[in-house]
């Protein structure tokens, strides 16, 4: 067991609902049972990396080939594009390509179910590209998949979130405890003496970009002129 892999996560799960190691219900290593929050754990990460997609995508990017299977007339990616923006490169290095309608011939390219195709069903053949950015769909999480959410150490979440389908399923619960938990980890405290997940992100991606910006560039306006 590693920190935060999928035998870590469900043994916090457990924890955190106060399932007993031996029950009326299953025996202590009953892989059926294991099975069911295996695939709470695989929707928990489903919305956490939808979430990360929105609020910090770039813990979630991939950057990757794409392929061709029909002689450049479409490109797939290897697994289908989350939420947040898809970027399409001519090459590693490439210019930036620019999605647009279909019967704009002057679109570099058009945006498909599975990857991309060309304006007018042209086909496009490149040495080395098209390169993609995005973030992807993630596999199960079970015995032998491991959950994939980045950072490593914002898994938590999939446990609260885990903990919180398993209190909705037929109402029979409370998942407001389960939802505190979530809440706090992901936000801070209401009082503002911790911070939470997403404060973390913001401060660790604060003023990307900026570098692109030239030294001593920064222009101040007048306003008491006219």
């Amino acid at each position: 067991m590693a920190l935060f892999d999928t035998a870590d996560l469900l043994a916090r799960i457990k924890r955190e609902v106060d399932e007993p190691a031996v029950s009326e219900e299953q025996g202590p290593s009953d892989a059926s049972h294991d099975a069911y929050w295996y695939a709470l754990m695989t929707e928990a990460q489903m919305h956490w990396i939808g979430q990360m997609a929105a609020y910090a995508p770039d813990e979630a990017y991939i950057q990757e080939l794409l392929t061709t299977a029909d002689g450049g007339l479409t490109y797939t990616f290897s697994k289908e594009p989350m939420g947040g923006s898809t970027e399409i490169r001519v090459s590693p290095t490439g210019r930036l390509m620019f999605p647009g309608p279909e019967w704009d011939g002057s679109s570099d390219y058009v945006m498909d179910k599975v990857g991309i195709r060309f304006p007018n069903q042209k086909t496009k053949l490149f040495s080395n590209g098209p390169w993609a950015r995005y973030v992807p769909m993630p596999d199960i999480i079970d015995v032998s998949h491991q959950p994939t959410l980045s950072p490593t150490w914002a898994r938590i979440l999939i446990v609260h979130r885990s903990c919180i389908l398993w209190a909705r399923r037929g109402g029979l619960r409370d998942p407001r405890p389960f939802e505190d938990n979530e809440n706090e980890a992901w936000f801070g405290r209401p009082d503002g003496t911790q911070i939470g997940i997403l404060g973390q992100l913001r401060q660790k991606y604060f003023g990307q970009g900026s570098a692109a910006m030239p030294q001593g560039s920064v222009t101040i306006f007048d306003l008491g002129s006219g």
